[in-house]
């Protein structure tokens, strides 16, 4: 009797477990109600600044960089430059210069609790979002017909971003953040039909996977988090009527050994555990009339690794662990880490089986395929030695991160 009742106790328990899993494979963000919900919680936030203030490297040396940054954006000659023409590009290129300064003064005031630095901040939100002519309003289909969902995913990312941490204090009154949120109600339409347009055009030459599907679904889920629409952010996360959720894109977007890369690939180059499929922009490629330049893998894969982990931040603060998820072909986050680290530790773009070979120029050469991954990479994993050593081989003082900029200052951990 004992015995059948231990067996009926120990099948019960697997039951439950089994079930504890499924229901954690399936569950959905519950967004905060209150800020900061976006990147950094409050715990990071305290830790950024104790770090900063520190006088330890490599915190010391990057504070003092980006203080002197945006020391000149704070100052009274340096204004927004805000763009409300119709080329999505152009409107991207601008957004990118003033929504970075406004989201590196936002981190700047949670260090130092510096008001000026708030003030201008929220002066140059306050500018974007102004609904007077509102910037995004209209961008012409002629122009840049395939990127504009992109763009505008990635154009406002940073200033979602700084009007978190900026609303973390209760910096900006109501009116404002109406406004701003009237701002982002205007540009959602084109981050959809951005997605909508890929979809309609076989993803335009078969491209099921890159960038472009990450960007537009960490526009859907970080314009969602600020509106607190859950609709909306669960629609990104694991919407079953979504073929491009965010867990349908880790698997399609992380290859494994073995399964196919993107079909106009040339050659027959075997796959391996944790390569993006952005990996054929090594080579020179035509779809929709615009030929690819080549020995740009490294920069793509590096900026949709970016995107896969910004996803995987914004999860972490809305009750959801991408980071942990593993799709069920075995796909991971943490496995492009691992597989490109060794190129970030050698300089050498032709470890790995020499696929990359040729893009030596592009390791550390800008500010979406850098070193900088790791920082993010080791506060997150920070059993996986080898991004210690992605870290300990680089200046870690001297990069930011694509969209989330000065990332030594808000995520670095000591290294071993």
């Amino acid at each position: 009797m004992k015995n059948k009742l231990m067996k009926v106790s120990l099948l019960l328990f697997l039951m439950v477990l089994i079930a504890g899993k499924s229901l954690s494979q399936n569950q959905s963000v519950r967004i905060k109600a209150e800020h900061p919900r976006l990147i950094l919680s409050s715990a990071d936030i305290e830790l950024m600044r104790g770090n900063a203030l520190s006088g330890i490297e490599p915190w010391k040396t990057a504070w003092e960089k980006l203080k002197s940054e945006i020391d000149g954006y704070a100052d009274e000659k340096w204004k927004p430059n805000v763009y409300r023409g119709d080329a999505s590009m152009s409107f991207y290129k601008a957004a990118i210069r003033d929504g970075s300064a406004a989201r590196d003064l936002a981190i700047g005031y949670q260090i130092t609790k510096d008001k000026r630095y708030a003030r201008k901040a929220i002066e140059i939100i306050n500018e974007w979002s102004s609904p007077k002519n509102a910037p995004g309003t209209y961008f012409d289909p002629n122009k840049f017909y395939p990127n504009t969902g992109m763009l505008v995913s990635r154009g406002v990312f940073a200033f979602l971003y700084a009007y978190d941490l900026l609303c973390a204090d209760n910096l900006i009154e109501e009116s404002r953040q109406k406004q701003f949120k009237d701002w982002l109600n205007v540009l959602l339409p084109h981050v959809k039909e951005g997605a909508r347009r890929w979809a309609a055009n076989d993803y335009f030459g078969q491209q099921y996977y890159q960038n472009h599907i990450v960007a537009e679904v960490v526009g859907l889920m970080s314009i969602g988090i600020i509106l607190q629409d859950d609709e909306l952010v669960n629609y990104a996360y694991n919407g079953e009527t979504n073929s491009r959720n965010i867990k349908d894109v880790i698997e399609g977007m992380i290859l494994m050994k073995g399964q196919p890369p993107y079909s106009g690939e040339p050659g027959e180059w075997p796959t391996q555990d944790g390569e993006i499929m952005d990996r054929y922009r090594h080579f020179v490629l035509t779809h929709h009339g615009y030929t690819t330049k080549p020995n740009r893998a490294l920069q793509y894969v590096g900026l949709s690794t970016n995107l896969l982990m910004i996803a995987a931040e914004m999860a972490r603060l809305n009750g959801v662990d991408l980071y942990g998820y593993v799709a069920p072909s075995g796909e991971n986050i943490k496995l492009p880490l691992i597989f490109y680290a060794d190129f970030y530790i050698t300089k050498d773009a032709s470890v790995k089986g020499g696929f990359y070979s040729g893009e030596d120029s592009w390791i550390n050469h800008n500010d979406q395929a850098v070193f900088t991954l790791w920082e993010v990479g080791h506060a997150r994993y920070p059993e996986e030695k080898i991004f210690n050593e992605v870290l300990r081989t680089n200046d870690r003082t001297a990069h930011n991160l694509h969209l989330l900029g000065p990332v030594v200052l808000t995520h670095g951990r000591c290294i071993e």
